[in-house]
């Protein structure tokens, strides 16, 4: 019996442990998201770059992919160029094994008025390396529903 309740222990502990690491995944990866809400604010293309694996790639709607730090540096550069001021990200599910996790969430896109010209949602593949969180397959798609679709 005693052997029995040691074994159910360790269970219970070890899944204590396993949902305080994918808080700490949680974390460290809204930590990473809110890095880039405020290199985006500031229009830092290069610390947005960085917080990217080197073989990223992005998946952005009507565009083929955007591969590579430089060209993914180049991509938000022309969205501020756009007039894009600001993105807001809500972290909604982070699910980590190993060296690999996912999120999915939320997003606004917002002018330097204020104005939201889109949301949506977004799905976002990470890697780790060195003990450290990047952004590696990154695809979102807008919710806003256009005027030919709003009579459908």
């Amino acid at each position: 019996m005693r052997k029995r309740l040691f074994v159910f222990a360790m269970i219970l502990l070890g899944g204590c442990s396993a949902s305080q690491d994918q808080q700490r995944v949680y974390d460290e990866i809204v930590a990473v998201e809110q890095a880039f809400m405020a290199a985006f604010e500031h229009g830092d293309v290069s610390g947005i770059a960085k917080l990217y694996s080197e073989q990223a790639q992005l998946l952005p709607s009507n565009r083929d992919f955007v591969s590579g730090r430089s060209e993914i540096k180049l991509f938000w550069q022309g969205l501020m160029q756009l007039g894009i001021a600001t993105v807001k990200l809500e972290t909604m599910e982070v699910n980590a094994s190993h060296d690999k996790a996912f999120e999915v969430g939320r997003y606004t896109i917002h002018t330097g008025e204020g104005a939201m010209i889109d949301y949506g949602k977004y799905v976002v593949v990470w890697q780790q390396q060195d003990g450290q969180w990047f952004l590696h397959r990154h695809i979102w798609t807008t919710s806003m529903i256009k005027a030919h679709e709003s009579r459908i």
